[in-house]
């Protein structure tokens, strides 16, 4: 690798460490080990590339009814993932983005307003982590930002080793009480910026894996890492907080 790519990548490790620090990114303590995970590999191509941010217990939001002040408040999403606004009453708002909010607001209060004009927007944002380990300078929990990207993540970590294989970074996010989906990121593209460059925004509570390794086939890390364990995964998801999206759904949904 050239002295060129070498700086450029300094100075890219450099931005993204700036960027948390600005963001309020730090380290978190262990969490509850995850069990019973069925994982999904995802092919690089499928990973999404826009960031959707989902409401969760601990969020707060700010919503406005013009020419309504009565109707306006900050309002926070309660242990159930439900809302309560005024006029509208309970609405489910964990699991969901604020346009999708914001509509179900809209629609409930057309009952009072024959034409409502709504907005939402997210004040405050509960303390979320992600985790990231393998081949990095400090692994461990590191604060989620919405925005937050794996390039972000490794920042926070202190970027890679040099055993680290940047070209075969695995993300692993929850889907549900059984599920997650896994996605192969290259970062060594990312870094150098290459047009087929494809970074990964991450979601609350997604673990990053950077090996040792190429992984040329995404199902057999899947199978052997976490079905079979032949490698000692769960030393790394020792502390991956399960985001328990089935209970959340489970308590919003009911009556």
């Amino acid at each position: 690798m050239g002295k060129t790519v070498r700086a450029r990548r300094a100075g890219a490790w450099c931005l993204c460490l700036s960027l948390l620090l600005i963001a309020g990114c730090g380290g978190g303590g262990g969490q509850p080990k995850l069990l019973g995970a069925t994982p999904h590999a995802q092919p690089a191509e499928q990973a999404p590339l826009e960031f959707e941010y989902r409401l969760k217990p601990g969020d707060e939001l700010r919503l406005v009814v013009v020419g309504e002040e009565a109707m306006s408040a900050t309002v926070p999403v309660r242990p159930d993932g439900r809302i309560s606004a005024p006029g509208a009453g309970d609405i489910v708002a964990a699991g969901r983005t604020i346009p999708e909010v914001t509509e179900e607001l809209r629609s409930q209060l057309r009952r009072l307003i024959r034409y409502p004009e709504v907005s939402a927007m997210l004040v405050a944002h509960a303390a979320e982590e992600v985790y990231v380990f393998g081949e990095v300078e400090i692994p461990g929990a590191k604060g989620f930002v919405p925005g937050m990207t794996a390039l972000h993540a490794l920042g926070s970590a202190g970027g890679p080793r040099k055993t680290g294989r940047l070209s075969s970074v695995v993300v692993l996010r929850r889907t549900g009480p059984s599920e997650m989906d896994v996605y192969k990121v290259d970062l060594d593209a990312a870094l150098d910026g290459r047009a087929e460059a494809r970074d990964l925004f991450l979601q609350p509570y997604d673990l990053v894996f950077v090996p040792r390794t190429l992984i040329a086939d995404i199902n057999l890390f899947v199978d052997q890492f976490v079905r079979q364990n032949i490698v000692p995964f769960t030393a790394y998801i020792e502390g991956w907080k399960a985001f328990h999206v089935d209970e959340i759904y489970w308590r919003a949904g009911q009556p």
